[in-house]
């Protein structure tokens, strides 16, 4: 294996089980049994080898959103004719289950926790390409659905949508315990439920 893969490798590991910044670079070059200076010479720096992964773990999930909703459109005879609660089951999918297309759920917990500890933080060109794509059919399908929805108000309706099944997976187990398990509240087989209850809120 080339020395940057296995400074990827290892950096996937570390970060998705201690989190970017309870990892070092020497940790990294450590675990991968490679020369501390080639993280430089890859990377240019921790912060580019960070920028590296977080291309890794969003780039291809925003990809299988698209290949999912092409995929509901083949079988609907079009995009345009993709039911709302079958686009946005398209769009979080990827996200909820990473693991059934390449992600990491752990990966994606502290990728979601970076940026809402600095939202400013420079997104890879990369994603905001895959991103930008992915905005692009799903505003279409969603119009077509939805037709006195703006575009803007599409993207919006969808970030709440993220946003909500996001706070749900953090927080369902929290709840389940402060309530004593009255409530067991489970986070693995929920997206139906939490799919409708989006496509509720594009109704109003």
């Amino acid at each position: 294996m080339k020395t940057r893969d296995k400074i990827l490798q290892s950096a996937w590991k570390l970060f998705a089980e201690e989190g970017f910044e309870a990892v070092s670079v020497r940790d990294v070059t450590n675990h991968a049994d490679v020369n501390l200076a080639s993280v430089s010479y890859h990377f240019g720096s921790k912060s580019g080898l960070i920028q590296e992964i977080i291309a890794m773990a969003l780039v291809p999930l925003n990809r299988q959103r698209v290949v999912l909703l092409k995929q509901a459109g083949d079988e609907a005879g079009g995009v345009e004719n993709v039911s709302l609660h079958g686009i946005i089951e398209c769009f979080v999918k990827p996200i909820v289950e990473p693991e059934a297309y390449g992600g990491s759920a752990s990966m994606i917990a502290r990728l979601i926790a970076r940026y809402l500890i600095d939202i400013e933080y420079d997104v890879p060109d990369s994603v905001m390409e895959a991103f930008s794509d992915v905005y692009k059919i799903f505003g279409t399908a969603i119009h077509a659905q939805c037709p006195d929805i703006e575009p803007k108000e599409a993207l919006e309706k969808m970030i709440y949508s993220t946003g909500a099944i996001f706070m749900y997976q953090a927080f369902s187990g929290q709840a389940t315990k402060a309530t004593s398990a009255r409530y067991n509240l489970n986070s693995d087989d929920y997206l139906d439920s939490a799919v409708k209850f989006c496509v509720a809120g594009f109704s109003s």
